[in-house]
């Protein structure tokens, strides 16, 4: 290597253009941002290992939009211990669980309250003797989530998700990662729809009555609550204790739980006066249905303040004539029929807030069929130009 030399024999030392010195900078600048990113993404994937796994999971099936996602090996004992009071709460949990004290940098929060309305669950016998559940949801123009779940120590479960119960309006998509990672990761503590694998089932759906008296139980939202139960219980009896176990917070929203498993039995469980009602089907009667009627006979009076404009009279009203009509020689409803029925009851979307009586409806989202026979859910996504129907196997 040559070295020049001064006169004195000393090394001459040579100095940086200008250029040489914003190139070394820059070279510095981008040495720190990438040991930053290695370090946030080794710190998420501590934080959240199981969120971020989930994300990667995040698939689009139709225009709609419908997604579908899986999230597995999740413990929520962190998130039940807070008592989150509504959905944007939890979704403020999973920024600071992220993020600690940079939460509010970042987007993603319920700036209304959504109630879902005209919806419709049934469970009914079949001409097998095998059960049929069924759910019709009509709501807002927003984008459906199916998550698939399996918890540390639960069971697996299929789980319906209206995102406009977390914030996310008609026109926007969940694969815009930085407007609605929260909203995605906290959708599978948001559901108001799903099965587990033992055939237990839940439909949340809105209601005119509801309250909770509050004691010193743990204080859980009525869409955690039906986290709960898809994860840990298999039996109307047990899904009944379960939530005796919980205060149910409805500042949100007021809502009745329509729940039924494998064996038949099914319930609609009420919150009047402060205390949980159970209302069972009568006897020999081999379905049960639940709209948005309260179905605790001291409140029935309540429908008359609560208008008919979203049908659920009259969408009780057809669906127990039919179901009565099948047991009525015998047969039970057909499995094939059910989903058929469902559709048929379905109201197309609007194409204006008015359309739908001045309200902000848009109408069916979606109509979703499980089959007991067959352990499998079928579910047919409704939009402006077509149906699509897709099927799971709940094995």
């Amino acid at each position: 290597m040559n070295v020049q030399l001064n006169d004195s024999g000393v090394p001459i030392l040579r100095q940086k253009t200008f250029g040489q010195k914003v190139k070394t900078v820059l070279l510095w600048i981008i040495l720190v941002i990438l040991t930053l990113a290695a370090a946030l993404l080794v710190y998420l994937c501590f934080a959240g290992a199981s969120e971020m796994a989930a994300l990667t999971t995040l698939k689009k099936v139709s225009d709609h939009p419908y997604y579908t996602m899986e999230y597995e090996n999740f413990n929520y004992d962190d998130l039940l211990s807070q008592e989150c009071d509504n959905n944007n709460q939890i979704i403020q949990f999973y920024k600071a669980k992220f993020f600690k004290g940079l939460s509010g940098m970042f987007p993603g929060e319920v700036e209304d309250d959504v109630y879902t309305k005209a919806s419709l669950a049934f469970n009914s016998r079949t001409s097998s003797s095998h059960q049929v559940r069924g759910r019709i949801y009509s709501s807002y123009d927003t984008p459906i989530l199916m998550v698939i779940a399996k918890p540390e120590n639960g069971y697996k479960s299929w789980n319906l998700i209206d995102m406009a119960d977390l914030g996310v309006l008609s026109g926007q998509h969940l694969n815009q990662w930085y407007d609605n990672a929260f909203q995605t990761i906290a959708a599978t503590y948001c559901v108001s729809e799903g099965i587990n694998s033992e055939f237990f089932g839940v439909s949340l759906i809105s209601c005119p009555v509801a309250e909770c008296d509050d004691t010193s139980k743990v204080n859980v939202t009525p869409f955690l609550a039906v986290r709960l139960l898809l994860d840990r219980v298999c039996t109307v009896d047990s899904a009944i204790n379960l939530l005796n176990d919980y205060d149910i917070d409805f500042s949100s929203g007021t809502y009745h739980f329509s729940i039924s498993d494998k064996t038949g039995k099914s319930a609609i469980i009420e919150y009047v006066d402060g205390k949980m009602s159970v209302t069972r089907p009568e006897t020999d009667v081999f379905h049960q249905i639940c709209t948005n009627r309260m179905e605790n006979n001291t409140v029935r009076s309540a429908d008359r303040d609560y208008s008919n404009r979203f049908r659920e009279n009259s969408l009780y009203t057809e669906f127990d004539r039919t179901l009565n009509s099948m047991y009525g020689i015998g047969l039970g409803i057909d499995r094939t029929y059910a989903p058929l029925m469902l559709n048929d009851a379905a109201q197309s979307i609007a194409a204006t807030n008015e359309e739908h009586a001045g309200t902000n409806m848009y109408g069916t989202l979606y109509a979703v069929t499980y089959d007991a026979a067959k352990m499998q859910m079928h579910i047919t996504i409704e939009n402006d130009s077509k149906s699509q129907s897709y099927s799971y196997d709940l094995q």
